[in-house]
Parts: structure tokens; C-alpha cells; sequence
């Protein structure tokens, strides 16, 4: 194999900017909502480009429930008449053809003690900022009427809770009542008319929901060395509109990626899969949730890291972060960095995006990547944790303004080559890019306030001790793997390899997932080690009460199920360790010259 840093360089050299643009104006002629004519043309687009690379594809069809807004309407009643311009959003219900009329509460950001504050059952309710499934979800368990949201912009989203196709479990969390929004300035207007006293309105949307066939469409790159362990590089082909850089670009990003990768397969120690996913964007991801069902023994066993890529290329986008796990931080960060020089910041890996993968523990980095700055008072602007910097979603994301003229060649050149090299690294370095000590004190952190919250009623001690054991472990094993270096034969990074899977696979489980390892989360946010976090409430809680019984019930079984994976996650580590020291004293007894 040749010099991997002279490698690295002749395989960025050979991203084509022409290539990806040619790719991007093509994908974004269509518009491709789930399910329709237009996704299916980008589908067969995509399969021509990958099998034009020589790349062998599969195409697996399936029957998804989709979702998407067909039309609203909202006007105020009292004290004035006023018609605003409204949207509906997918997976809610439609209203009655006469609509809905009644006097609105105003709930602010609608968190939780918003909800508590004051009776909203049966009340139509307006709260600030984008729709999301986590306030639509307070809303059904507040049994409120609707939800009116207040935006920066009139975007489209899906607002299920449930991750993919729901189950005789999430069912019943499908929202169960209309949700519309309304954008500046006409929500400034709305406010400030609550504020004057009672506001009556009246409003109408209307839905689809259906069953409708959507396509999968995979690509496989074999390797030389490990062909049966794969890198999994995935990103949605659906979009709103035309989606040119939600999704499209990112299409483009990996057929280019795909493109010089199989040029160069016989470099390649493991297998790339590429895999673009239907139903990200009506189906609430039911495409990457198909095929985990579908494939989980395969994925569990074989997947060695997930490659997300989301929204690439758009026009001034010039800060980087790097969604990832503990674990894949540090790799993320230098294949910005090597990449393109650019400084990236980590940031935990959101529940969104297709991370479809995180129950049966497979560990992932990236989603969206290179981002824009905020403009004045957006309101979807998060901080980077740690950061003084703020970064915005572009103002045509989620509309019907995602057109190709909003992409930069330059940019989206710029982020594949991030792309290139992490894939490169993940399917040719001897020894996976993976970091386990840090997940493990991420655990015990999170263990540790979890226990202190719980103020005597519940005891986390032991689990927390095992964490701590985990993260020494996990760290005396990576100090030995650092110690070998580019001496490591294929033997010890086999070894080396199976442990970090290992250790992952328990890991990833307990730090990322409440409902693990077969089952989904919801698609709200995730609490760090979700399965114990309840018992922050019992303090909270009245001892004698059977709420507090039940819940302490469910953290002992939660408590169970953390301790079981974290001994599988210690024992890995040990026995890696183990098992490469023995292995390294064998060779070096075979060849006294050996150090």
C-alpha cells in the first residue's frame, strides 16, 4: 500500500468540482417528495451514476406511511379580521373541512412548565420557533386542541415523534391534533394582539397520509484485506422541493466520493457501502429504519462506522462542526482539519439525520457539516456547546427556495473532501479510528449527576464504579494500540479491531439509546445514558406514592440492563488487551531481534 499521507493527497487531488456540479444541477431538476414520480427518477439517476463507477447496487422497495402538507389557511376572528399566510406540516391530522375556531393561549417557548402553567386542555395554543415532534408530543399529552407555531420562515417539517414506521407501540404517539405556522411579520402581529387581551381564530389545514412504495438504493466497494467489514456512507435522496442542497448535494457529495474511491479499491482494507435513504423527510425516516430491521444481524456484526452526510455546498457556509460520538471526535475533527485546514468544532451527535444505527451500537460521525452564520435574531440559530460562535440554517432550507442557485461548486468541492478522507481513513487504517475511554467517562459523567439527582433514592454507585472501570480499560488499550503504531501487523489489528467493535457495540447502546438494542427512540432529543435518567425525578417524588414505586421498579431493570452492557464493555477491553499483549510476546520470542 502506498504512503497513506501521499495517498490521501492523490485521492483529494482527484475530487472533480466539475464532476459534483454536473451531479448537483442534475439531482436538483426533480423534485423528489417520497413516494412520487420525481424521487423515483432520482433513484434510477443515482443507480446509473453508481454502476457507470463500476460499483455492483441494490435496490430494495418497500411500502412506507408518508406524510407531507397539501394546504392551510389561518385568520383571525376577534377582535379584528385578519388572514395570515399559513402551512401545515406532515404527520398531523387534517381538520375538519370547516376548520377550527377558538381563543388561542400563548405558551412562549413551550416547554414543559409552559404546558403546567395554566389549563390548556381543549385551548388552541401558540408557541414561538420551529415546529419539532418534542412540543408537538407536550401538546398530545397536555391534551391541548392545536398548536400554532411562530417562525422566522415558513418551512416545512415532519413533526412525528415516532422514528420510522411506527409499531402497535408508537402508534398512538402519531399526532393526534392540527399543528400550522405562521412567519414574520405576521406573528409579530399575532403576539402583540394576545398581548391586548383575548384573540380568537379560526384555521383549516389539510394532509396526506398514505402507504406508498419508496426505494433504497445501496452500492458496494469491496475490500481488499476485511471485504466482509464495511464503512457505512449514507444520506437521504427525498427532499422538500427540489431540495439542491437538502438533500441533493449531499447526493452529489457521495457519487464523487464513490466515484475515486472505486477507482482506487485495491487500496482499500475494508468495504464501503453507500447507501441513500427514502423517507427521511416524509417518512420520518422510514427508509434507514427499513433497512436496520431488515439487515440487523448484518449491520450488527459487520458495520465498523456510520458516515453521515447531510446538506452540503451552500454559499458562504464556512464554519465547520462535526456531529459525532465520543468516540469518533477526534476523527471527525482531523479529517477537517487535513482535509481542507479548516478548525471544527465537536458537538454531541443530534437524534436526527438517519442515525437509525445507535441501538444495536454502531458508532457514527457527521450529519450536516460546514454551516453558515446566523443572521440577526434568527431564531433557529444553536450555539455550538463550548462555542461563541453562532451558526443558522440558510434561510431556503426547507423551502421551496432550495434551488441549485444557492449552492456554491466551490463550497460543496470543499466539504467533500472532508467526506473523502474520513471514509478513506475508515476503510484503509490497520486499526479502527475508534476512542472508547472518552465515551466511558462521558457515561460515568452522566451517571454521576444523575445519582447526585436522585439525592439518596436511588443508588447508582456500582454502575458508576463499572463505568470508571471501562474508561481505564478502554484507555490502557488505546495506550498500547498508540504504542504500536505503524508496527501493527494484521493479526494484532484483528484483534484490535473485534475489541473495539466490542466494546462499541455495548457502549454505544447505553450512552445513545434508551430502547436499544432492536427497538427505536423516539425522534425527540436523547438524554445521555436515557435508559437510567428517569430517576432525576424521584427525588421529586413522593416515597409512599405509586408513581415513585413504579419509577424506582423501572430504574432497577434500567440499572440491570446498564451494568450488563458495561461488563460486556469492560471485559472487551481487558481481554483486547490481554490477548494482544500474549500475541506480541509470542512474536517477539519467534524473533529475539523483534523489540
Amino acid at each position: 500500500m502506498p504512503d497513506i499521507a501521499e495517498f490521501e493527497k492523490r485521492l483529494l487531488a482527484e475530487v472533480s468540482e466539475e464532476k459534483l456540479w454536473q451531479n448537483a444541477q442534475a439531482i436538483a431538476q426533480w423534485e423528489k417528495i417520497a413516494g412520487t414520480p420525481g424521487e423515483k427518477a432520482v433513484v434510477e439517476f443515482l443507480q446509473q451514476k453508481l454502476q457507470e463507477y463500476g460499483i455492483a447496487t441494490n435496490l430494495y422497495t418497500f411500502e412506507s406511511l408518508l406524510g407531507w402538507p397539501e394546504e392551510a389557511s389561518l385568520e383571525v376572528r376577534s377582535p379584528v379580521n385578519r388572514s395570515f399566510r399559513a402551512i401545515t406540516h406532515s404527520f398531523t391530522p387534517s381538520t375538519a373541512p370547516e376548520g377550527m375556531e377558538g381563543e388561542v393561549i400563548y405558551l412562549g417557548a413551550g416547554e414543559e412548565a409552559d404546558f403546567e402553567r395554566q389549563p390548556v386542555a381543549g385551548r388552541i395554543v401558540v408557541l414561538e420557533g420551529m415546529p419539532n415532534p418534542s412540543r408537538v408530543l407536550l401538546g398530545q399529552r397536555h391534551r391541548v386542541a392545536a398548536e400554532i407555531f411562530l417562525n422566522d420562515r415558513l418551512r416545512d417539517f415532519c413533526v412525528s415523534p415516532v422514528w420510522g414506521t411506527p409499531t402497535t407501540k408508537t402508534a398512538s404517539l402519531l399526532p393526534n391534533l392540527p399543528v400550522v405556522s405562521i412567519a414574520r411579520p405576521e406573528d409579530e402581529e399575532l403576539v402583540q394582539l394576545i398581548k391586548q387581551g383575548p384573540v380568537k381564530v379560526w384555521f383549516r389545514t389539510k394532509t396526506y397520509w398514505g402507504w406508498r412504495p419508496i426505494s433504497i438504493l445501496t452500492g458496494d466497494i469491496p475490500g481488499a484485506i476485511e471485504p466482509d467489514k464495511f464503512v457505512f456512507f449514507t444520506g437521504h435522496h427525498c427532499s422538500w422541493y427540489c431540495g439542491a442542497m437538502d438533500n441533493g448535494a449531499a447526493n452529489a457529495t457521495m457519487l464523487e466520493v464513490a466515484r475515486v474511491l472505486s477507482q482506487h479499491r485495491q487500496a482499500l482494507r475494508r468495504s464501503v457501502r453507500f447507501a441513500f435513504w427514502p423517507g427521511h423527510t416524509q417518512g420520518r425516516y422510514s427508509g434507514s429504519t427499513w433497512y436496520f430491521d431488515q439487515f440487523w444481524e448484518e449491520i450488527h456484526d459487520r458495520c465498523v462506522l456510520h458516515v453521515n452526510v447531510d446538506s452540503t455546498g451552500a454559499r458562504g457556509a464556512d464554519f465547520y462542526t462535526v456531529s459525532s460520538m465520543p468516540e469518533t471526535a477526534d476523527f471527525g475533527v482531523a479529517a477537517v482539519r487535513d482535509a481542507i485546514g479548516a478548525d471544527a468544532e465537536p458537538a454531541r451527535m443530534p437524534r436526527a439525520g438517519d442515525q437509525s444505527f445507535w441501538s444495536c451500537g454502531v458508532s457514527s460521525v457527521f450529519l450536516s457539516l460546514s454551516k453558515s452564520p446566523a443572521d440577526e435574531g434568527q431564531q433557529d440559530s444553536p450555539r455550538v456547546p463550548g462555542s461563541k460562535k453562532k451558526f443558522a440554517r440558510p434561510w431556503f432550507w426547507h423551502t421551496s427556495d432550495d434551488t441549485i442557485d444557492k449552492l456554491d461548486p466551490v463550497v460543496l468541492r470543499r466539504d467533500t473532501l472532508v467526506y473523502m478522507i474520513a471514509n478513506l481513513r475508515a476503510a484503509t487504517v490497520p486499526i479502527l479510528p475508534l476512542r472508547f475511554s472518552k465515551t466511558a467517562q462521558a457515561i460515568q459523567k452522566a451517571l454521576e449527576s444523575y445519582h447526585n439527582a436522585a439525592a439518596g433514592r436511588f443508588d447508582l454507585a456500582n454502575v458508576i464504579d463499572r463505568a470508571a472501570k471501562v474508561g481505564t480499560a478502554a484507555a490502557e488499550l488505546e495506550a498500547l494500540l498508540h504504542r504500536l503504531g505503524d508496527r501493527t501487523d494484521t493479526k494484532v489489528a484483528d484483534l484490535a479491531n473485534k475489541g473495539l467493535i466490542a466494546i462499541g457495540r455495548a457502549l454505544v447502546l447505553v450512552y445513545f439509546s434508551g430502547e436499544g438494542p432492536f427497538e427505536q427512540d423516539l425522534a425527540v432529543p436523547i438524554p445521555p445514558v436515557a435508559a437510567l435518567e428517569p430517576v432525576r425525578w424521584l427525588g421529586k417524588l413522593d416515597p409512599a406514592s405509586d408513581e415513585s414505586r413504579f419509577l424506582t421498579t423501572e430504574m432497577m431493570r434500567s440499572r440491570n440492563k446498564v451494568a450488563f452492557y458495561l461488563r460486556k464493555a469492560l471485559n472487551a477491553a481487558q481481554e483486547t488487551r490481554t490477548a494482544i499483549t500474549s500475541l506480541l510476546g509470542r512474536q517477539s520470542a519467534s524473533a529475539p531481534g523483534l523489540k
